[in-house]
């Protein structure tokens, strides 16, 4: 259930920061076309916190998702190859 939340969460922070980016380009980049430089220094004041904060929490969010990884489902009848596979010897130098 927690797993399942945190992935919603995730997804969610994804979108708003990734939103958050696409909004503070555009409108530097407006600014730009207008030649007001007024406006660029306040779109990047005003939408930047915002995105560094969703960008932060899906950070946080995919580290702790990445060690909460559920075991996957495995079939009877599909090999176990994580303990067939053999690393090559090291090389002397």
């Amino acid at each position: 259930m927690a797993h399942r939340l945190m992935q919603q969460l995730f997804r969610l922070s994804i979108l708003v920061f990734l939103g958050g980016g696409v909004a503070v380009v555009a409108g530097q980049a407006l600014g730009i076309v207008l030649g007001d430089a007024q406006w660029v220094a306040e779109v990047a004041a005003d939408a930047g916190p915002p995105t560094c904060i969703a960008a932060s929490i899906s950070g946080i969010l995919s580290f702790v998702l990445s060690y909460g990884r559920p075991e996957p489902a495995r079939d009877e009848n599909t090999p176990d190859v994580s303990r067939s596979y053999a690393a090559p010897a090291p090389r002397g130098h």
